[in-house]
């Protein structure tokens, strides 16, 4: 069985205290996101995609995400975001190519609310940008990135690495405009979401896959 554990760290005095609990999944997962106060987490992978919340001293589960007798592939999720200025909104990165939003807000038990189909292959990482509401990105195996307007039924902007596979993209906490995208060559490329047509700036990090990246929190 996979395992979820929480750490709480607290400090009294003179003396650091923790606990860590946990509770067991019913399948292995591949992300998972915290809402914005940090009292809700989301778990997603191939065969499963659940909320709990987190309690004094246990995960509770509040949402299966996972309806129906054979869910389909839109549920098998290789990865999942919690927007952070819209506690009911969620995002998963698709192993089949799309991009599932879901409204944790709809009455009905299925909380899908859209579907982006545009990628050829399994897409790897989405992110909401920190201020925009409406402003998804997300990145694929097909080497792709592209980014949604999430009033829209079709994507704004298709950015080409011309490389290999995204593994990550990662919205800029400080600069509107810039997103970074991590490749599976190794390569780091920085992206002007204005300009499409070509990477502001890249460079080689590695020699292997570079899976995850992310932005210092005040450092450009």
């Amino acid at each position: 069985m996979e395992k979820m554990a929480r750490v709480t760290t607290a400090l009294g005095g003179n003396t650091l205290t923790g606990r860590t609990m946990f509770c067991h999944l019913d399948a292995p997962s591949n992300a998972i996101g915290v809402c914005r106060d940090a009292s809700s987490v989301v778990v997603a992978g191939r065969n499963i995609f659940k909320i709990y919340t987190m309690e004094e001293d246990h995960f509770a589960e509040k949402f299966n995400l996972r309806v129906g007798r054979k869910p389909s592939l839109n549920f098998s999720c290789a990865d999942v975001v919690w927007h952070q200025m819209d506690e009911n909104l969620l995002a998963t990165a698709a192993t089949n190519g799309v991009v599932v939003t879901w409204n944790l807000d709809k009455p009905s038990r299925n909380k899908q609310d859209q579907l982006f189909t545009e990628h050829k292959r399994t897409v790897n990482k989405v992110c909401f940008h920190p201020t925009e509401v409406y402003m998804l990105l997300s990145g694929s195996q097909d080497g792709f990135m592209k980014c949604f307007d999430l009033r829209k039924k079709d994507s704004v902007s298709t950015f080409s690495g011309q490389s290999e596979s995204v593994r990550d993209v990662q919205f800029s906490i400080r600069d509107y405009f810039t997103f970074a995208a991590t490749f599976e060559n190794g390569n780091v490329q920085l992206w002007d979401i204005r300009r499409p047509d070509r990477c502001e700036r890249m460079f080689t990090a590695h020699n292997g896959p570079v899976f995850c990246c992310d932005w210092h929190p005040e450092d450009r």
